[in-house]
């Protein structure tokens, strides 16, 4: 069996004739953690660390009172020293955990699962959850905002430190590029709109919406993260945004190569270039497959566009059209590459 620290991600192989059949403790050669390995082979974090503020029952309880483990298997996979399990999920008026509301949060939880155990802070757990859609009025204004829309999709985890905006693709399977932190003590107020937005506005970053996110969310967001903000002396005297896709670090805006772990980023003047070239190009580089595609065969309209003219004497017309095209192309997909960083 492997089995894999919840605290540290330190993998072991242990022979199947050396496990006990019922429960076992382990301890943890990497971080010193205790370990509870079940016999189907999940394993628990034992933590003697005082939970922090929220996380109103220890882990022991919260292993043993959820139903929402049993109502959903897939949440044994996520460690409750990670995710304050009492905290994201409530039953029903009959008690019961299967819902169409705590369903679309175990959505989003499994989402990001590969990345939450590397994401989080030593005590920092997950506090509540949502699924929202960036909206940029730059992408709208340079033409097919729309089309962009399929890669602004978030996951919205709030922590009992932070807001973490996790990028995952339109069906909620995976993440897909950008990693974001929002700090509470830069979060001057959060506002809720009739249409599912959601505005976190900020003391010294520039605001952050969200557009589509169930009205039971964002008001249970609106509520948790100005209540943590209660709790915040100050505002932070830098903000730094950004976090590595790599080792999720945060970074300053415009680096080439994380000074942390060395990963290297895709840079946007690269992305723009390919873009101005052909449309869709661009696109490609960034990894938006899709996108590119659908570019590249309004490019292919627009070139037979620009012949007409040309064979028809607008030589003028021909050039203007295919110049502003990829203008407008290579302008948004350098503004898509300065949203976030990712991998080379």
């Amino acid at each position: 069996m492997n089995v894999i620290c919840p605290t540290c991600n330190q993998s072991y192989d242990i022979p199947n004739e050396k496990l006990p059949k019922g429960r076992a403790r382990a301890k943890c050669k990497n971080c010193g953690a205790s370990m509870l390995i079940e016999p189907s082979g999940t394993v628990w974090a034992e933590s003697s660390v005082a939970p922090s503020a929220g996380f109103a029952k220890s882990n022991s309880e919260a292993v043993a009172q959820h139903g929402v483990l049993m109502a959903y298997p897939a949440l044994q996979s996520l460690s409750p020293n990670k995710v304050a399990f009492d905290e994201v999920f409530a039953a029903n008026k009959k008690g019961r955990f299967k819902s169409r509301r705590n369903r679309l949060k175990v959505q989003i939880l499994m989402a990001v699962a590969d990345v939450l155990g590397k994401l989080l802070n030593q005590g920092e757990h997950v506090m509540r959850v949502a699924r929202g859609t960036a909206y940029y009025p730059a992408e709208i204004l340079l033409g097919n905002g729309w089309l962009t829309m399929m890669y602004n999709h978030y996951a919205i985890i709030a922590t009992n430190q932070r807001v973490l905006c996790i990028n995952v693709n339109s069906r909620m399977k995976r993440r897909t590029h950008y990693l974001f932190q929002v700090l509470y003590g830069d979060i001057k107020k959060v506002k809720r709109g009739w249409v599912g937005s959601l505005v976190f506005q900020r003391a010294r970053s520039k605001r952050r919406v969200f557009t589509g996110v169930k009205r039971f969310m964002s008001k249970d967001l609106q509520d948790f993260i100005m209540q943590r903000k209660e709790h915040v002396e100050q505002e932070p005297e830098v903000v730094l945004e950004n976090l590595c896709p790599s080792c999720y670090e945060p970074l300053q805006r415009g680096l080439k190569v994380c000074p942390s772990c060395k990963a290297t980023f895709k840079e946007p003047k690269k992305a723009s270039l390919r873009s101005l070239l052909l449309p869709g190009l661009g696109d490609f580089y960034l990894g938006h497959r899709a996108l590119g595609i659908l570019e590249l065969m309004g490019s292919v309209m627009v070139w037979l566009v620009a012949a007409v003219w040309v064979l028809t004497g607008g030589l003028f017309m021909a050039a203007f059209v295919l110049l502003f095209y990829n203008g407008m192309d290579g302008m948004l997909t350098y503004h898509m590459a300065k949203k976030g960083y990712m991998l080379a």
